[in-house]
């Protein structure tokens, strides 16, 4: 008898000093950017502009060769897209450098057929929406008279999701 009386005082004397203790509380403060989802590329991340094999002296009425650029855009999106080439012809902004010599290519956009700035300036799109076209052109340039053989050259686009 004596441990219950023991037992039910210790408890009653648990439950008091619990009711004793002041209660605690934690605030938990929730913040965040939501921004808009990015316009997705639609085409290949790898595009090819092949001349095939032109003779030397008809360099300059050589056909252009189209570059498929696409995106899929959410309503009023913006972006920044820019090209660099990896050779800029000497004081041109827009000659693109190739392996041989004198012999440079020109980007031109396809919606407005200016000549694309390929030393990696910005150009500026806003409230662009769905599809959106970003194709461009290639046209090779003879500076000077050519000499046979093979010829590459390279540039990178750049889209900067506003």
């Amino acid at each position: 008898m004596n441990l219950r009386l023991s037992m039910a005082a210790a408890l009653l004397t648990g439950l008091a000093c619990t009711s004793a203790y002041a209660d605690d509380t934690v605030t938990i403060n929730v913040s965040g950017t939501l921004t808009k989802a990015p316009c997705s590329l639609t085409s290949s991340k790898t595009l090819t502009a092949n001349f095939g094999s032109i003779r030397t002296d008809q360099i300059s009425s050589a056909s252009s060769v189209d570059i498929p650029v696409t995106l899929n855009c959410p309503a009023n999106s913006a972006l920044n897209v820019s090209i660099k080439a990896s050779g800029v012809y000497s004081g041109s902004t827009t000659y693109a450098t190739t392996s041989k010599t004198n012999l440079v290519y020109m980007l031109s956009w396809k919606s407005d057929n200016s000549v694309a700035n390929v030393t990696g300036t910005k150009r500026n799109l806003t409230n662009q929406s769905g599809t959106v076209n970003l194709g461009l052109t290639a046209k090779l340039i003879a500076i000077a008279a050519q000499t046979e053989g093979s010829f590459t050259g390279s540039s990178v686009i750049t889209l900067e999701y506003l």
